[in-house]
């Protein structure tokens, strides 16, 4: 009965999360012969998300992970999913990580005007005995006739916590914490986008760390008209080829200042051969206390230009798995956060059917305070020549317990009494 009233709670939250998302029709993908139907915003409502716990120490943490599909008619719509996970009942704070992500064309290669990962809600409900954790999605992938078939998958880590064990708060949760610029061509390739946390935020001993969330990229919208079987429109948009797409969140400056306040930047790329007028949008949440702990990392971005003398040509729009270690994590917990990535093609700009990076297959273990885990990545074209560079960073959030709520004790208070 109790998960049943849960369930209406989630509904209505997800209500409020997207009202109005499209319903998608069967598609088949280039590299699958198999069709399969997306449900709709609202029949994602009847099953729970498919996470894997990655870790678990029962009735104080929990780490999970996992991906979810959408696919859309055309770039017109933007593709939208809603997914909840059940958490253990003593989970009563928790968040999802923007981990990774994967777009594609579903019947052809084209140039783009449009690319969006972005995971735009968050939010724990709570009711007794019981805990989901709902969170909305959306991607998209188009060019500058926005008719074309589209799949966009989302991988995320979740993580909850009872918060009895740690000082921890997490900040801007349910919207994220957005930035936006138009990036003018004469500006440069790369794009600086600023945060500044309200003032107060940081106390004594806190730390702080920045959650990922997700990215937005369009070439500035100015009418275009090419040579094509189609008619031009007044809507249709610019598009190109693409050579370099790029995302890197500083933590660095994710510290407390005089003012109590936070700071911290993303930089971006998002070109062809040439540099392009566009917007940007960035979003992440943020998680602070003094049980808050960071091991980050940080990938500086190297703008590609034209064509390169040195390039393989021979067939490689495969998807590629490397696997990687980290050692010695002084934390009671860890959670890895994708925050810096960098997509190019090798030899110049190329149309594109596939583009995405992910995390994925993540252990850790608090024993040997090691963590493993897999990234997959993928740029190519229709016929998958030439080849790709991808390069990837990731951060490592903390969290150290607190001791155990029973053996805290409250500071002793001596009074005297004075006798008369």
């Amino acid at each position: 009965m109790i998960r049943h009233v849960l369930i209406l709670l989630l509904i209505g939250t997800l209500f409020l999360f997207s009202a109005c998302a499209s319903k998608t029709q069967q598609k088949q993908s280039v590299d699958s012969s198999v069709k399969a139907k997306t449900a709709t915003p609202f029949e994602q409502l009847s099953f729970k998300a498919a996470g894997k716990t990655v870790f678990e120490d029962e009735g104080k943490f929990i780490l999970i992970e996992g991906k979810q599909c959408a696919q859309r008619d055309n770039g017109a719509e933007t593709a939208t999913v809603l997914a909840w996970l059940e958490m253990p009942s003593y989970v009563d704070n928790g968040t999802v990580v923007l981990n990774g992500w994967d777009l594609r064309y579903l019947h052809s290669e084209l140039e783009v005007n449009s690319l969006r990962a972005d995971i735009t809600h968050s939010k724990l409900v709570k009711n007794a005995g019981s805990a989901l954790l709902v969170f909305e999605a959306q991607g998209k992938l188009n060019d500058q006739h926005r008719s074309d078939a589209y799949e966009f998958c989302v991988f995320y880590t979740a993580f909850g916590y009872h918060s009895a064990w740690f000082d921890a708060k997490i900040e801007g949760d349910y919207n994220g914490i957005d930035a936006s610029a138009l990036q003018d061509k004469n500006q440069g390739a790369v794009a600086t986008l600023e945060n500044t946390g309200n003032k107060g935020l940081l106390k004594g001993n806190d730390a702080i760390a920045i959650i990922p969330r997700g990215f937005d990229f369009q070439f500035d919208g100015a009418f275009e008209c090419q040579l094509s079987f189609l008619p031009c429109k007044w809507t249709d948009r610019a598009d190109y080829r693409l050579l370099q797409v790029a995302y890197s969140l500083s933590q660095t400056g994710a510290s407390l200042s005089q003012d109590g306040s936070s700071h911290w930047a993303a930089q971006t790329i998002f070109k062809d051969n040439s540099t392009h007028t566009h917007r940007i949008k960035t979003r992440a949440a943020l998680i602070r206390g003094s049980s808050v702990k960071l091991r980050a990392d940080f990938l500086a971005l190297n703008p590609r230009s034209g064509k390169t003398n040195t390039c393989r040509k021979g067939s490689d729009g495969i998807v590629r798995t490397q696997t990687f270690r980290i050692n010695d994590l002084p934390y009671d917990y860890a959670v890895p956060m994708l925050t810096s990535w960098d997509l190019s093609y090798e030899c110049e700009h190329q149309k594109v059917q596939r583009a995405g990076i992910w995390i994925h297959d993540i252990r850790f273990d608090s024993n040997s305070s090691s963590m493993e885990y897999k990234v997959s990545s993928i740029l190519r074209d229709q016929d998958g020549t030439p080849s790709f560079n991808a390069a990837h960073r990731i951060t490592v959030l903390g969290l150290n317990r607190l001791p155990p709520p029973m053996q805290r004790q409250s500071p002793e208070i001596k009074i005297k009494i004075r006798e008369y």
